[in-house]
C-alpha cells in the first residue's frame, strides 16, 4: 500500500484548563502510533499538527499578555517530540502549530498543503456512552477533502478486525481497496457490508446511486466485491454481508459488536443542498453510535466548502 506520500496527524495538547498539557493524550498517542506505522508502509511525510482551540476573548487575553510566543513554543516542544520519533524510525516529519478552531484549521491545512490523509484521535467513553466521533471528528468526515481516520485507543498494535461498507460506487471501490490493504498489512480478519435495503432510510449510496446499481442482485454484489479481494492475501477468507431487510445502520452495528470489529472503512459524499452531509440518514445514524475506530474517504470530485 503506497497511496499516501503526506499524514497530517492532528494532536490534541489541550487538557482541561491547560492550554498545553504535560503529555500527550492516549487518544492522540493512538493516532500518532498509527501514523508512523502508515507512514513507514507507504514512505510518507508526517505532520504533526495542533490547533489552541480557544475562543476570541482568550486568545485575546493570551495577545495581550504576550503570552502566545510562550504557548506556542511550549506545543511546538512538545510535538518535536514526536517528530523525534518518527524520525527514529526513519520517517521525515515536521511540526506546525496555530490558534482557531481545530477541525477548520486541520482541513485549511489539508486544502493548502496537500495531505492525502488527516489520522487523529478521539477518546471512547465506555459501553454506555460509545459516541466516538465528537463535533471535531464529525467535522472531518463531512467536510475535510483527504481521508480521514479517527482512531481510538486499543490495548493492541494489530488490528484484527475490519468492516467495509461498500456501496458499489468508485468510493466504494476505494474504501474497499483500503480496507482490503489494511486487512492484509495487519492479518486482519475483513468482513464487508453491502446494504439493498430501501425503506424510510437512505442507503449507503446516497441520492447520488444510480438505476444500475440499484438493479444488481445479490450474486452481482458479491462477485463486484470478490473481485477486489481477489488481489489480496488474507490470514482467514473474507467474509461478504449483503443486507435485503435491515436497516443498513442497525445491520453494520450488529457486525461491529458480533465480530469485534476494531476499524470501519467506509465512502463518504456531498449531499446536494447540505454541503458535507455524510451519505444521508444512515451514516448519519450511524456515526455516531459506534465504538470502533473509522477511515472514512471522499470521491474523487469532492470540494471540502472549508476554503478560508
Amino acid at each position: 500500500m503506497h497511496r499516501f506520500k503526506k499524514i497530517l496527524v492532528g494532536v490534541d495538547l489541550s487538557s482541561g484548563d491547560h492550554l498545553v498539557s504535560e503529555e500527550v493524550s492516549p487518544a492522540s498517542l493512538e493516532a500518532v502510533n498509527r501514523a508512523i506505522w502508515l507512514a513507514r508502509s507507504n514512505s510518507a511525510e508526517l505532520t504533526f499538527f495542533f490547533a489552541l482551540d480557544v475562543g476570541a476573548e482568550t486568545q485575546r487575553m493570551i495577545e495581550e499578555s504576550n503570552e502566545r510566543e510562550s504557548i506556542v513554543a511550549t506545543a511546538k516542544e512538545k510535538l518535536n517530540g514526536l517528530v523525534s520519533r518518527a524520525k527514529e524510525s526513519g520517517i521525515k516529519a515536521d511540526s506546525d502549530v496555530c490558534f482557531g478552531r481545530s477541525w477548520r484549521q486541520i482541513i485549511l491545512k489539508v486544502v493548502q498543503d496537500g495531505y492525502d490523509i488527516v489520522i487523529a484521535g478521539t477518546r471512547h467513553l465506555g459501553p454506555f456512552k460509545t459516541i466516538l466521533l465528537g463535533s471535531t471528528g464529525m467535522k472531518l468526515l463531512r467536510q475535510c477533502p483527504s481521508p480521514v481516520w479517527i482512531t481510538q485507543p486499543q490495548a493492541d498494535s494489530q488490528i484484527k478486525s475490519i468492516l467495509v461498507a461498500h456501496c458499489l460506487r468508485p468510493v466504494g471501490d476505494l474504501a474497499m481497496e483500503l480496507g482490503a490493504a489494511m486487512a492484509e498489512l495487519h492479518g486482519s480478519e475483513l468482513h464487508v457490508i453491502h446494504s439493498q435495503e430501501h425503506s424510510e432510510f437512505e442507503s449507503w449510496h446516497s441520492i447520488y446511486q444510480d438505476n444500475e446499481s440499484n438493479q444488481k442482485t445479490p450474486l452481482e454484489v458479491k462477485r463486484h466485491i470478490e473481485s477486489q479481494i481477489s488481489n489480496y492475501q488474507f490470514k482467514t477468507h473474507p467474509q461478504i454481508h449483503i443486507v435485503t431487510s435491515t436497516p443498513p445502520d442497525i445491520a453494520a452495528l450488529n457486525l461491529i459488536e458480533n465480530h469485534n470489529i476494531e476499524l470501519l472503512v467506509m465512502g463518504t459524499v456531498a449531499r446536494t443542498g447540505i454541503s458535507g452531509l455524510i451519505i444521508g440518514n444512515t451514516a448519519e445514524k450511524l456515526l455516531p453510535q459506534i465504538s470502533c475506530s473509522v477511515l472514512a474517504v471522499k470521491p474523487a470530485d469532492f470540494v471540502s466548502p472549508v476554503t478560508s
